[in-house]
């Protein structure tokens, strides 16, 4: 073989190599096609029942790295199996080409799939997938490519599962006989955005954002949220803005990560909680200053109407009582639901087998419920008074005196929401909101009627309520992109 010749195969090999390792080097030996996994689950359901006939596959979401499906090839699936003219059927999984779960069992036959009706295996119908549709891969949820198999009216359908080309949740679903395209759908937002209710009258703006806060003081307006939320994640373009005066303009503010809590103090400063961080004096020149760092995610954040501020994080409460210049830490002795700091700087806590306990000294004593079978579903402290909601209606209990009173409700609140001295509920699946007087025990009153809407915040400056939305989402057709 001349020279040019040897030079010429080995380019030729090493181009193949190349193609390989691009297609295949995220791949793992322990990954398999869906057709692949089918083969080592029938094995194992023969042996359990010689008439075993497959039913459904699906793959299943893992973190072992890989390709997450990229390739067609997933780690882990389960199988459904049964036995014709009987109940009985058996699932069986895999992870790494191993049989890792078979539990059989009794249930009403499913349809079932003959296994040479499958022409098309997962890395087919991805490429047509990627190619007809600009299929990516899933993120937050169902992450990489995803693939079931079902027997729909007779035909064996083989679905892939990721995202579109604006990343909204997306399922194509084939003929496995034939590869052609039976449906192709995606999951698109509606609703969500800022509503404000005056007179009568209401408002949208910021449609299609997911507002997941929104605080009102003194012609200062700040909402906080994601402008292009999926269904799986508000946090892909967040944001914290600010209108001042009740104009019309929106200014955004700095933020080091996506913001979670905010709220004006006493003097009309403002707060932020993050990720890990608390900021203070916040205003559209400046990103304020850092009060609090912490290494673990804080997961609740309250504070009371002289900005005396409480953080859970980690099992532990960072407590305020000079405007976070100083911090002092309690250990939690159980796990909390929610925790409270009064205006005297009294620490309470829900856990989460519903037990109210206040901090004194270094215990937590546990507060008696107004009636022994109830239980708080929620609890907040506004000055120093605590509120709870139960099935028999809404109590509250001075922190000093000690007595409970009861407050009268229309329907069972389940869900609080506290805004500086103004107290809101909502009802069963959010279907309404509440104003709660914080003064005396007069009846809640209805402010909201909330059954078109999925609302997750809400607070109130003069004779306007604002709503913070965020949007639902339902399945619709998807039309084959243009090429660009």
């Amino acid at each position: 073989m001349s020279f040019l010749k040897k030079i010429s195969c080995l380019l030729v090999i090493f181009l193949v190599l190349v193609n390989l390792i691009g297609r295949e080097g995220i791949a793992s030996d322990g990954e398999v096609t869906l057709k692949e996994a089918i083969d080592i689950g029938m094995q194992r359901a023969k042996e359990w029942n010689i008439n075993a006939t497959l039913t459904k596959v699906t793959s299943v979401d893992e973190t072992k790295g890989g390709s997450r499906g990229e390739t067609g090839k997933r780690f882990i699936w389960t199988m459904f199996f049964n036995v014709p003219g009987s109940d009985d059927y058996v699932i069986i999984g895999i992870s790494e080409k191993k049989i890792t779960f078979f539990r059989p069992g009794k249930q009403s036959p499913d349809p079932t799939i003959p296994y040479d009706e499958i022409k098309l295996d997962s890395p087919d119908v991805l490429q047509l997938a990627k190619d007809k549709y600009g299929l990516k891969q899933g993120k937050d949820w169902a992450t990489g490519y995803h693939f079931t198999l079902d027997s729909i009216d007779g035909t064996p359908i083989l679905d892939v599962v990721g995202n579109d080309r604006d990343n909204r949740f997306a399922r194509i679903s084939f003929n496995a006989q034939n590869g052609d395209v039976v449906s192709a759908i995606h999951k698109l937002p509606y609703g969500g955005g800022l509503l404000s209710k005056r007179n009568g009258t209401d408002n949208l703006t910021k449609k299609g954002m997911a507002i997941m806060g929104v605080v009102a003081k003194n012609n200062n307006l700040v909402v906080w949220g994601d402008k292009k939320p999926t269904q799986f994640s508000t946090t892909r373009q967040p944001f914290i803005e600010w209108r001042h005066n009740g104009g019309e303009t929106w200014t955004e503010l700095q933020a080091n990560s996506y913001v979670t809590h905010a709220w004006f103090d006493g003097n009309d400063q403002l707060y932020a909680a993050t990720e890990k961080e608390l900021w203070a004096g916040i205003t559209p020149k400046s990103k304020g200053t850092k009060i609090l760092s912490l290494d673990h995610t804080i997961e609740i954040v309250d504070y009371s109407i002289n900005n005396h501020i409480a953080v859970l994080s980690n099992g532990k409460v960072y407590y305020t009582t000079n405007h976070g210049e100083s911090w002092s830490q309690a250990t939690v002795p159980k796990p909390f639901y929610a925790v409270q700091i009064s205006d005297n700087g009294d620490l309470i806590g829900l856990t989460e087998k519903r037990k109210i306990l206040q901090k004194t000294t270094d215990e937590w004593n546990e507060i008696t419920m107004p009636k022994s079978n109830d239980e708080p579903w929620d609890m907040k402290v506004i000055k120093n008074r605590l509120f709870i909601t139960t099935k028999s209606g809404i109590w509250t209990q001075d922190l000093q005196e000690g007595i409970w009173r009861n407050i009268k409700v229309e329907e069972e609140v389940v869900k609080f929401i506290k805004k500086g001295e103004e107290l809101f509920g909502y009802t069963h699946r959010g279907e309404a909101i509440y104003s709660i007087n914080t003064k005396d025990e007069k009846k809640p009153e209805k402010v909201f009627d909330a059954v078109d809407f999925i609302v997750q915040d809400v607070d109130i400056t003069g004779d306007t309520l604002w709503i913070a939305t965020i949007p639902n989402y339902s399945w619709e057709e998807m039309t084959i992109p243009q090429k660009r």
